[in-house]
């Protein structure tokens, strides 16, 4: 009886710790939805209103700054977000090193892309000054997320909640906040200043939960060692990062430069209701994926299958949400927006597709960098820029937002799909997607 013992203790032990795993990622999962689904409602709620009460021109006006500001803003991350969830949670023992080295990248990163969003604010609308002021507003007040570090850590020990509640109740206040600045009718620079103030409670709040959870306040060193690889490892997610909010964001800006305001609006309107819904390949993926990353190197088999049922189940989630969107995109933006913004819905039909490729590419992103093929993103996101920035040039004069959203799409679909039968080490990832989309594991009723 004893050999059977020793080849059973063993087999518990395992189950145990699997059971005790997916413990931790049900309720990372829960925390994190509670917040999306908190954000997802209020930023609906919110956006419709302040849609409703600055109108199509201002809207469009507000959102060409913010297009402005996340455009350099995104470089400010320097692409450490998914490396120091990956190397938290392979390296415990050096979190410290890894929070401080990250924390000072990043405030450094922020000083100088707050400056150059400034110039090109500057540069690009002459003459416009309320769109200056808000990318400034915006920009300095972004400096403090450096703190964001603080979330990366939660995620990696997958206790979400320590950044999910405090970072909740600021937005809740700062939604309140827009809300009382419509019904007291505050000008439009009053909801950049919301912006900006929410950002900075945001971080002290984080800074906080750090507190509480650790019982001390950071005392982080930069670490020239773990500053110079995960800049090595980074550059290309930085660039990546910076050409996917090209064909993100620049579609706003090439049509507040070609067109108007007013167009603006409503193509911003379409695509905060085309894009509340990108949160949640995020929510999934950065609650499953730090987990499924132990399984890589052991359990290679197992950690594939994992990868294909969450691209099978992202791309269901994804294709009934653009067909409802699709089939009710009017009554939706009436209903959300107003009749003065149905010309969005037209644009909202057609950008809602996006998303079809935005959760592919969610997924596929996390596994470029757990099989460190982060260069290989370079690439595809380059490809997407090329093809949105050439296709805006030549339809929006032509079909103006609607030109633009297709543009968006194709340029998408490019960067998280087309792009990775193009390269041998990528094709395996292209074989998964188009299996998911094929929908053929529906019809072999694979669900597990």
């Amino acid at each position: 009886m004893q050999p059977a013992e020793v080849k059973l203790e063993p087999a518990m032990d395992k189950n145990v710790k699997l059971s005790e795993d997916m413990r931790a990622v049900i309720s990372n999962i829960g925390w994190l939805s509670s917040d999306r689904l908190i954000r997802m409602g209020g930023a609906v709620l919110v956006s419709t209103v302040v849609a409703r009460y600055l109108g199509p021109s201002q809207f469009g006006l507000l959102n060409l700054a913010i297009a402005i500001y996340m455009l350099f803003n995104i470089l400010s991350n320097l692409g450490l977000d998914y490396l120091l969830v990956r190397d938290i949670v392979m390296h415990p023992d050096a979190d410290q090193e890894l929070l401080g080295t990250s924390f000072y990248l990043k405030v450094f990163a922020s000083i100088l892309t707050t400056v150059s969003a400034i110039c090109f604010a500057w540069i690009s609308n002459p003459g416009n000054s309320m769109v200056v002021i808000i990318v400034a507003l915006l920009s300095i007040s972004a400096i403090a997320q450096g703190f964001d570090v603080i979330e990366y850590y939660f995620q990696a020990k997958t206790l979400s909640r320590y950044s999910v509640v405090p970072k909740a109740i600021v937005f809740v206040a700062a939604s309140i906040a827009r809300i009382y600045a419509v019904l007291l009718h505050y000008p439009l620079l009053t909801f950049a200043w919301i912006g900006a103030i929410e950002m900075l409670l945001s971080e002290a709040a984080l800074l906080i939960s750090y507190w509480v959870y650790r019982n001390t306040f950071p005392k982080w060193k930069f670490q020239y060692a773990h500053g110079s690889r995960l800049l090595k490892e980074s550059w290309p997610l930085v660039l990546a990062s910076l050409l996917v909010m090209i064909y993100m964001r620049t579609d706003q800006i090439m049509l507040g430069m070609l067109t108007n305001n007013r167009v603006v609006g409503y193509y911003s309107a379409a695509v905060r209701l085309s894009e509340i819904w990108y949160i949640i390949p995020t929510l999934i993926c950065s609650s499953v994926m730090p987990r499924l990353l132990t399984y890589f190197n052991t359990h290679k088999a197992f950690y594939y299958r994992r990868i294909q049922l969450l691209y099978n189940y992202l791309v269901l989630i994804s294709v009934t949400l653009a067909l409802s969107m699709s089939i009710f995109s009017r009554p939706v933006v009436v209903l959300a927006l107003g009749h003065d913004y149905l010309p969005a819905a037209e644009i909202l039909t057609v950008h809602i597709w996006t998303g079809v490729f935005v959760f592919i590419g969610v997924l596929g992103g996390q596994q470029l960098i757990h099989e460190n093929l982060v260069k290989i993103e370079l690439q595809r996101a380059f490809l997407g820029a090329i093809a949105n920035i050439g296709l805006n040039v030549v339809l929006i004069p032509r079909y103006g937002g609607i030109g633009s959203a297709c543009a968006t799409l194709v340029a998408q679909a490019t960067a998280s799909y087309f792009s990775d039968a193009l390269n041998p080490r990528t094709r395996h990832l292209f074989r998964m997607k188009t299996y998911a989309l094929s929908g053929l594991w529906l019809l072999r009723g694979e669900y597990r």
